[in-house]
């Protein structure tokens, strides 16, 4: 197979594996694959064609305090990252959140 093959093979294993909603273990296993193969397509796939392009876009993000009317201590806060979800309570870890988030990048 050479390389402009492997690369249209990749491509389309990267676009099942984002639409199957699996996680990276679960769809490796499903299709044969090592998570070690998946996470350098992802990354190689996913490169700017430029080297002077950022390859992720960050977003400004203002932490307020939540007005008593508003949110009870209860109520959790839903962070979206892709089609991933994350409920966050009162007292989360924010170092953990960040992890998540980080960990989400790759697969969203």
């Amino acid at each position: 197979m050479d390389k402009q093959q492997r690369l249209q093979e990749w491509s389309a294993r990267i676009t099942d594996f984002k639409s199957s909603g699996l996680t990276m273990s679960a769809w490796c296993q499903a299709h044969g694959q090592t998570i070690h193969q998946l996470k350098y397509w992802l990354r190689k796939l996913n490169e700017p064609s430029s080297s002077t392009s950022s390859s992720a876009n960050w977003v400004p993000l203002a932490i307020h305090s939540p007005s008593a009317e508003f949110s009870s201590p209860s109520s959790p806060l839903t962070v979206r990252v892709g089609h991933v979800g994350i409920e966050v309570q009162v007292g989360f870890n924010p170092n953990l959140l960040r992890e998540i988030v980080r960990a989400l990048e790759l697969s969203c």
